[in-house]
């Protein structure tokens, strides 16, 4: 109908018409842009929300399911460096005390539940990850998938490498199964034999790889994995007004 009487507005040469049928085409292809662009947008918050409420527990799941092991992988690293020092003599000591004996046992094990996080997943997948409005949130995001990956590399390469040393010396460290009732899990106990190792140079080649090799795992994959996580934590905590002791719930 607009396009008929704008039309015959031309034939007639009146362009005061013309004018007035123009503006009343544009303005109604305008108030369409706008009427869409607010119903995309509402529907971006909607999908933000779900999402945001989605993640949260996605995080809690990944944090939970890997905190113990997590809490012993960064343990082992302080005394595997004290049992090295008093291995190779740089402090004197006769013996070495449970716990390094445990992280000599032990510093071949890189391995940690890296879990998914679906929601991010799914997101990234449907090239939606710009309905996030939080460009700290959104960062966060694409650098924990990064810290993710490189983690899963280290795990990878620094497991492959590294020493077993119970199977390279098994008289200088020998270990017995036990059971830890407060953990209700079986659990290895070690036994180190100081002097037989200080005498041993591949054993103390092997020692000094490890620790090398744990140090740069924990520096480079564990530990940035590990804060990236926590600060997604703290970003959807914010987001969703929760506190930490509302989310422990």
């Amino acid at each position: 109908m607009i396009l008929r009487r704008l039309t015959t507005a031309l034939r007639k040469q009146d362009w005061f018409t013309v004018v007035i049928e123009t503006l009343i085409v544009v303005f109604g292809v305008f108030i369409g842009l706008q009427v869409n662009n607010w119903n995309v947008a509402r529907g971006n918050r909607v999908a933000e929300a779900d999402f945001m409420e989605r993640l949260h527990p996605d995080i809690v799941r990944v944090e939970q399911s890997s905190e113990r092991v997590r809490a012993r992988r960064v343990s082992v690293v302080n005394d595997l460096r004290s049992a090295t020092e008093v291995i190779f003599d740089v402090v004197e000591r006769d013996r070495l005390t449970q716990a390094e004996c445990m992280a000599i046992a032990t510093s071949h094990y890189y391995n940690i539940n890296v879990l998914s996080l679906p929601s991010v997943t799914e997101l990234t997948n449907a090239g939606r990850l710009s309905i996030i409005r939080d460009p700290a949130l959104r960062a966060a995001l694409v650098d924990y998938e990064q810290r993710v990956e490189a983690l899963l590399a280290y795990i990878e390469k620094d497991h492959a490498l590294a020493n077993n040393l119970l199977m390279l010396r098994p008289e200088l460290v020998k270990v017995q199964p036990v059971f830890d009732a407060e953990l209700g899990e079986m659990q290895t106990r070690p036994d180190c034999d100081l002097e037989a190792m200080r005498e041993d140079r591949a054993f103390l080649n092997a020692v000094a790889e490890n620790l090398d090799a744990y140090d740069a795992y924990l520096r480079d994959g564990l530990l940035p994995w590990d804060a990236q996580l926590a600060e997604i934590h703290r970003l959807i905590d914010s987001a969703l007004g929760i506190t930490h002791e509302e989310a422990a719930q």
